[in-house]
């Protein structure tokens, strides 16, 4: 079979750094589109390709495998590192009080009695059940869980 009858042979041979940028953008594009971050490592291994094509030419061969090293190399340390850190700053518990109380530091109201006193958290009052210890009025504690209404905490000494 010949190039010339081979088209796909044919595009590859003719990418420039521009194609490589444009299709950069384009895999961009779909990335904002889908929201997956898997689309964004070959989008800026594209874009990367397309910048270094114009300063070094490169054959379509060397292009390709210097497009799926990257990408590679990309997909793994986004999903080992990055990801990981995009998903702990999502605010999944913006609307989970509970999840969002647990280490936070809150005043004991008045003294525990039997382990079980009230604590104050910004404007309210919270029923509370420390772990182990003593807390006087007016003591700092953290919040370890909540269980209903009730806050867990412990005295920063633990």
């Amino acid at each position: 079979m010949s190039s010339d009858n081979n088209l796909l042979l044919v595009m590859l041979e003719s990418m420039t750094g521009t194609k490589w940028i444009i299709l950069g953008i384009l895999l961009l594009i779909l990335e904002v589109l889908t929201g997956t971050t898997y689309i964004l490592w070959p989008a800026v291994a594209a874009l990367i390709v397309g910048f270094v094509i114009f300063i070094l030419p490169l054959s379509w061969e060397i292009q390709f495998l210097l497009f799926f090293l990257l990408s590679a190399a990309l997909l793994i340390v986004g999903h080992t590192h990055i990801r990981p850190r995009l998903d702990k700053e999502t605010d999944a518990e913006l609307n989970d009080r509970a999840k969002s109380m647990q280490g936070m530091r809150v005043r004991a109201v008045a003294d525990f009695d039997t382990g079980q006193g009230r604590v104050h958290v910004g404007d309210t009052q919270w029923r509370a059940l420390v772990k182990n210890g003593e807390v006087k009025s007016g003591d700092e504690v953290r919040v370890v869980s909540v269980k209903g209404t009730t806050l867990i905490v412990e005295n920063f000494e633990s």
